[in-house]
């Protein structure tokens, strides 16, 4: 008995709003509507007004020498989000584009993200396609110059090293030339068969010895070079994976969102305020 008489006071309740709901919003229903359409109106004709922000994002992969990178994810990380590297990114970003303080303010405003260890997650805002995109490029050349002071000690030394080991090659290839002449020349002044059969061990000892230094030597070169080669030392890149959309204005999507906001608070106050025929009575 007393389920069903809270269920029919529950129906009754929920009947009765549904119905006040219905008396407000038939009351006031050309305010509600007006409104409505005056605010997403409002809105919509506001933000066309405001000049255009594209945002780019890209991926960025860190500069590595020698297999390791210049600079650890957290340290770039830090040091692109610090100011003076914000600075030279907007000088950079105005002295191309004419020095426009509203563009170098809007560049200012990109975000660094870590995604892996060597990747990270770069984005920035433009008043164009085109200088968001040279926004990027700036940013990829700023970072760039800061982590050559780093790179190129270590470029310079690994340089280093390879001119000796070309040096050695060079040394090691012109005795086996020198030993391939002393072995075509037969000696003259001498005719003993033993002689001439030491000599020929002697020389091939030579030889030998000589090809595996040289060997060696190859095998360094070749090393060093895969080290200082493309695939272990290199710049920030960024990815092929770029993409920019525009994000302000955005008249619909901001008009849609006043309007229902509009609308709600509309309708609170057609059902917090009296109904006409209440207050006539």
């Amino acid at each position: 008995m007393n389920d069903t008489s809270a269920s029919i006071s529950s129906v009754d309740y929920v009947g009765g709003m549904l119905g006040y709901l219905g008396q407000s919003v038939r009351a006031r229903l050309r305010l509600i509507v007006l409104g409505t359409l005056i605010a997403m109106l409002v809105v919509f004709v506001v933000d066309r007004t405001r000049p255009a922000v594209y945002s780019a994002e890209a991926t960025m992969q860190l500069g590595r020498v020698d297999g390791a990178d210049v600079m650890p994810m957290q340290s770039t990380v830090l040091h692109m989000n610090s100011a003076p590297f914000r600075r030279r990114v907007a000088e950079a970003i105005g002295s191309a584009g004419g020095g426009d303080k509203a563009e170098e303010r809007l560049f200012d405003n990109f975000t660094v993200r870590p995604q892996t260890s060597d990747l990270a997650s770069l984005t920035v805002n433009g008043p164009s396609e085109q200088r968001t995109t040279e926004a990027l490029q700036a940013i990829l050349r700023t970072l760039n110059a800061d982590q050559e002071k780093l790179r190129l000690p270590v470029l310079e030394e690994l340089n280093t090293q390879m001119a000796l080991i070309d040096a050695n090659v060079a040394s090691l290839m012109k005795v086996r030339e020198t030993l391939a002449s002393m072995d075509a020349v037969a000696p003259s002044s001498s005719t003993d068969p033993a002689s001439l059969a030491l000599r020929r061990v002697w020389l091939l000892d030579l030889v030998s010895r000589n090809e595996d230094r040289l060997a060696v030597a190859t095998s360094e070169r070749r090393a060093l070079a895969t080290r200082i080669g493309p695939s272990k030392t290199y710049p920030a890149t960024l990815g092929d994976d770029v993409t920019i959309r525009q994000v302000s204005p955005r008249p619909f999507r901001y008009a849609a969102f006043a309007g229902a906001i509009a609308l709600l608070a509309l309708l609170l106050y057609a059902m917090m305020s009296k109904p006409r025929r209440a207050r006539m009575r």
